[in-house]
């Protein structure tokens, strides 16, 4: 199966905001999908008698079956058409979210949830490859940043929702609601793409004569690739999903146990923390734009993580507000760290076609730090407390700061190559 060629044109300039309204609601949809089993855990927990590991468990394999099919629909995303797969993933998250709501097990939960870890890694990638390839290059970085808000925003609409449902109606009715957002994004994106598919009629004179392969000298496919710079910078990927995914799933309970809160309070009382993401992606964007370079914003955002995480180990018990505004500051630094290395690296490999499958790489490295916290940090707190947490989460992000800070000089050299 060979890597579909770039055709070398941009969409027209009238379809490309709608096209990008198309790309972010149906993004949204797709985290509504996935954070549905995040925001009622806390529920679930307390209606069904699960434990901590137990609620984990079913986050962990989500995660896990998301990380891994990240690989797979990555490369399948630079092969099969973008409409197909977008198509058929949020299809199929509506359903798994659907059957979801019916579940009566952890065991239930838990394969269901797995399968919607499957269908969602196969989004992402192929998005990101609609946006090099039909954006211009100066427009894809503001796509690129915008986009990134849908996480947040979803994430603010599903607390907010969910506390709200769980007032009036059982935690089950959380999951028919998302499924049916989804259900809508599915439809709207079969018939609204195919119709801009065929608006690709400005030409795309920064690819022309190089989106064939690698520029002469540089070796085979492969051959340009700054191994040493990705290997650092997958390994410090890791340590983001946890702090984003992996907290974020954990806050409500600790807001719940530390300050005597119910569950739809502890849920509703995190609703800020999506508001403060949202500003904190343009302001990692202004960061990038005074760094100018991925990587060592990258290092300047865990830096501040670490410290955050430390801040929130000697006051947050104490402080409700104190709490809060120290995850604010962690979840809105990992998301400016998604978006410079999951978002704004792989589409430095337009030129080899492999934008699709280098996104499905970082972001896959992402989902396993995701599914390896979901589940343990709820054994660390249950065997050791919230504070050995922090200690642990604090030393990986400042282990995740010196990796990137050792990938830079690696970065810096391919991207003056690439220009």
């Amino acid at each position: 199966m060979k890597i579909s060629p770039y055709t070398g044109f941009y969409i027209s300039e009238e379809k490309r905001f709608p096209l990008f309204c198309l790309l972010w609601f149906s993004y949204f949809a797709a985290n509504l999908g996935r954070l549905s089993y995040i925001t009622v855990m806390i529920e679930i927990i307390s209606r069904e008698g699960f434990s901590a590991a137990e609620a984990g468990l079913v986050g962990t394999g989500f995660f896990a079956f998301y990380g891994a099919g990240q690989i797979v629909s990555g490369f399948l995303g630079d092969r099969l058409p973008p409409y197909r797969v977008v198509f058929t993933g949020l299809l199929c998250t509506a359903l798994a979210n659907l059957v979801m709501g019916f579940a009566q097990t952890g065991a239930q939960m838990l394969v269901v949830w797995c399968v919607n870890g499957a269908v969602q890694s196969v989004l992402w990638p192929p998005i990101l490859r609609v946006i090099v390839e039909y954006y211009p290059k100066p427009e894809r970085e503001k796509a690129c940043v915008n986009i990134s808000t849908t996480y947040p925003a979803a994430t603010l609409f599903s607390y907010a929702a969910c506390a709200g449902i769980l007032l009036v109606l059982p935690w089950r009715a959380v999951f028919f609601i998302f499924s049916l957002v989804v259900f809508t994004a599915a439809a709207l994106w079969g018939v609204m793409f195919g119709k801009m598919e065929h608006c690709r009629t400005v030409r795309s004179p920064e690819n022309e004569g190089k989106r064939n392969g690698p520029r002469p000298g540089e070796g085979g496919a492969f051959g340009g690739l700054p191994y040493t710079a990705l290997a650092f910078i997958c390994a410090s990927l890791v340590v983001q999903g946890a702090l984003r995914d992996g907290l974020m799933t954990w806050i409500p309970s600790y807001m719940a146990q530390s300050f005597n809160l119910r569950s739809s309070a502890a849920i509703l009382s995190t609703g800020i923390l999506p508001v403060v993401n949202l500003a904190g992606i343009y302001g990692c964007q202004l960061l990038f734009r005074f760094i100018k370079d991925e990587v060592r914003t990258s290092f300047c955002l865990f830096c501040v993580s670490a410290l955050s995480v430390l801040a929130l180990k000697c006051f947050g018990s104490s402080h409700i507000a104190a709490a809060l505004a120290a995850f604010a500051v962690i979840t809105a630094c990992m998301m400016g760290i998604n978006m410079m290395l999951v978002s704004f690296v792989p589409a430095y490999f337009s030129r080899l076609g492999m934008v699709s499958f280098f996104s499905g790489l970082t972001n896959s490295l992402v989902y396993l730090g995701s599914s390896l916290s979901s589940f343990s940090i709820g054994a660390v707190v249950e065997a050791f407390g919230w504070n050995a947490l922090f200690l642990i989460l604090g030393a990986l992000a400042l282990l995740s700061a010196l990796l990137c800070l050792a990938a830079c000089p690696f970065w810096s050299a391919f991207v003056k190559r690439q220009n």
